[in-house]
């Protein structure tokens, strides 16, 4: 009897131990969310500046049009030269005024050589009040090697209130940039097709290889070449997960946001067959045990 026990114990203690090994296979995504910098009447020059270098390359998607080094995209003028620049661009108007006005009113003023595609700062998919956008021209000051004069003051701070709750993956498609040149909802650039009807004609496979590979292929109407190649490489794997259930949901299509396998993946349908494969084992293995115990009292 002790003997049948224990066969039943190391069965049971290995079983457990497969199904949590078994478990580790399945994708999983944890986020941390970076800590949010609070802009205040008060906050240093030089941390502005530092707070304004984030907004550009993060929620402003900035250098998907433009460059801060002397590799980027030139789709939109070199920042390092829009401070030093700025002062010439309007008779009459000074170099923060137009930095001011270019970023939250683009259209005022385009510069020659360029065409008119950037959203206003204040507006989705950027959405910064102007304590953000004065915090991006004391970053833009500062890398065109000026002192920051930009001034803080309490009333650019308050942010705008929102409609209604916001997609986990709109979000995120703000805050990554492509809202910038794509148009979701009625909001949005014009520079590449509109999303809002993608899931309808495109699989969840060929738009995650699309954001991986802009070149794997191109909307017929729009040049190649103009999404940044390397932009899908530098978006969390769970976050494009959360891009493309938010596509696909605007198509009436459901698509899970955790990027584990489905079940009639090949993946998901080894992992159903290993499961089911242990529990049939465990059946036998309690089935024979229980015969050796009848057997040894009989």
């Amino acid at each position: 009897m002790k003997a049948t026990f224990f066969k039943i114990f190391a069965f049971l203690l290995v079983t457990v131990s497969t199904y949590s090994y078994v478990g580790q296979l399945v994708p999983q995504f944890e986020e941390h969310p970076p800590a949010k910098k609070v802009i205040t009447v008060s906050t240093p020059p030089a941390e502005l500046a530092v707070i304004g270098e984030e907004l550009v390359r993060v929620k402003g998607g900035c250098l998907i049009c433009h460059k801060v080094t002397e590799t980027g995209n030139e789709r939109g003028p070199d920042l390092r030269k829009a401070a030093g620049q700025a002062a010439t661009r309007k008779p009459g108007m000074d170099a923060e005024a137009y930095l001011l006005e270019s970023i939250t009113t683009p259209d005022a003023f385009i510069v020659d050589g360029y065409s008119k595609m950037m959203p206003s700062a204040l507006k989705p998919p950027a959405n910064m009040n102007l304590a953000e956008v004065k915090a991006v021209i004391a970053y833009l000051q500062t890398l065109g090697g000026a002192e920051v004069s930009v001034k803080i003051e309490a009333g650019d701070i308050q942010v705008a209130k929102a409609a209604g709750p916001v997609h986990r993956g709109k979000e995120l498609m703000g805050q990554f940039g492509c809202i910038g040149c794509h148009k979701v909802e009625g909001e949005g650039g014009v520079v590449g097709p509109d999303l809002t009807p993608i899931g309808q004609n495109r699989s969840p496979e060929e738009l995650m290889r699309k954001i991986l590979d802009p070149s794997a292929w191109t909307t017929p109407g729009f040049p190649p070449g103009v999404m940044p190649a390397d932009l899908g490489k530098s978006i969390p794997e769970g976050d494009r997960h959360e891009i493309l259930a938010y596509l696909m949901g605007l198509s009436g299509k459901a698509y899970s946001p955790t990027g584990a396998a489905s079940p009639w993946s090949h993946e998901g349908m080894r992992l159903g067959l290993v499961i089911l494969v242990f529990n049939l084992a465990m059946l036998a293995a309690l089935a024979w045990a229980r015969a050796r115990e009848k057997k040894e009292t009989t």
